[in-house]
């Protein structure tokens, strides 16, 4: 007898115990077997790790490589010639995703010269452009300023991992690192704004670039009031320019820092071109040797969809600052005073010299 309730009597024989005791412990014993088949296995297959280890690193490899070479033939990519040297020569680079996105022939192909002393003619016929170290790159929102910085730095990458690259042709010299400053974030975790994270990854920059480190800088100093950002684009700028040399491109909507390239020999002004229609701006998305002297936000806000009445209002607003700034004259200003103070430094020091004392004498 098993149980006794109020008006009935449960009976169980030994049978039924052996199978109600197999049934609720059936699970654990299923759970039991399956991992002692999976620690069997898994000894069984510990004593190839090594060799299945390499195994996996070769068809790693392979697949890699093939990935490589099926894009390269497909793509039209070419293999670049790797040097030593600070060279950095890009002819009719393109964007590897962006190209992707648009139909067959839409893409502007863009060359980049940075870090090579002697430019020549070349037998493509392409007119030989000028060699500088730091590139400040101008030109109107939405034009493809972002675009050029992130196709320069992923054509570099590219090469460096072994890869053709999407270039008519190109001479790369090994870059220790690719250094970038690109987009807008803020971080709210660290409670760091937008300029900020901007600030500390421009510091990071500047403390760890070297003279064979790629720099690729998007509108410097844009997170803060406006002669504030000039001021810090401006030192960077020139920062980067003389006392690092590294191999820099800077793209912003500070036209004044195209003052840099009248006192640095190593600085060069680009822009990226638009045409000029009487009721609109066409973007040509090349990059040419020069300065822009127009960066084209209100035109890119009525394209946005802002209301007539604000982009007259910003075109009446923008005729005034432009008829009454004078921070392009105050830097050219500041430079003249700079380098006259320059030389009555050294004119006075000459007294101490041996020749002025003999003269005395």
């Amino acid at each position: 007898r098993k149980q006794t309730l109020t008006n009935e009597e449960r009976y169980i024989t030994e049978e039924l115990k052996e199978r109600e005791v197999r049934i609720l412990t059936a699970q654990d014993d299923l759970n039991e077997l399956e991992y002692d088949i999976f620690v069997g296995l898994r000894n069984e297959v510990g004593e190839y790790a090594e060799e299945i280890r390499n195994v996996s690193r070769a068809v790693a490899a392979i697949d890699v490589l093939c990935g490589l070479a099926e894009v390269a033939i497909y793509q039209n990519y070419v293999r670049p010639t790797m040097t030593d040297s600070r060279e950095l020569k890009i002819v009719e680079g393109r964007h590897p995703v962006v190209e992707k996105y648009l139909p067959a022939g839409f893409f502007v192909p863009n060359t980049a010269i940075l870090g090579s002393k002697n430019v020549e003619e070349n037998n493509s016929g392409i007119t030989p452009y000028p060699a500088p170290d730091l590139i400040i790159l101008t030109g109107p929102n939405a034009s493809g300023k972002s675009c050029y910085l992130r196709q320069v730095g992923l054509i570099q990458l590219m090469a460096q991992t072994g890869s053709f690259i999407p270039a008519s042709s190109a001479v790369l010299g090994v870059s220790d690192r690719i250094f970038t400053r690109v987009g807008a974030v803020d971080d709210l975790a660290t409670g760091q704004s937008t300029f900020m994270v901007e600030m500390n990854e421009t510091a990071n920059i500047l403390n760890h670039a070297t003279e064979k480190s790629l720099v690729l800088l998007d509108e410097i100093g844009r997170g803060t009031a406006t002669f504030d950002g000039i001021s810090i684009a401006w030192s960077v700028a020139e920062y980067l320019a003389t006392e690092i040399l590294s191999r820099t491109i800077f793209a912003t909507h500070y036209h004044e820092l195209n003052e840099l390239s009248s006192i640095l020999d190593n600085v060069a002004n680009y822009q990226v071109t638009v045409k000029e229609l009487p009721d609109k701006i066409v973007f040509l998305h090349q990059v040419q040797p020069g300065g822009a002297d127009k960066s084209y936000g209100i035109e890119a806000g009525r394209l946005a969809g802002l209301p007539d009445s604000v982009i007259q209002r910003a075109r009446q607003v923008m005729q005034q600052i432009e008829k009454h700034s004078k921070i392009a004259i105050g830097l050219r200003k500041g430079i003249k005073k700079k380098e006259e103070e320059e030389v009555i430094t050294v004119e006075q020091l000459d007294i101490f010299s041996e020749e002025f004392g003999d003269s005395l004498l």
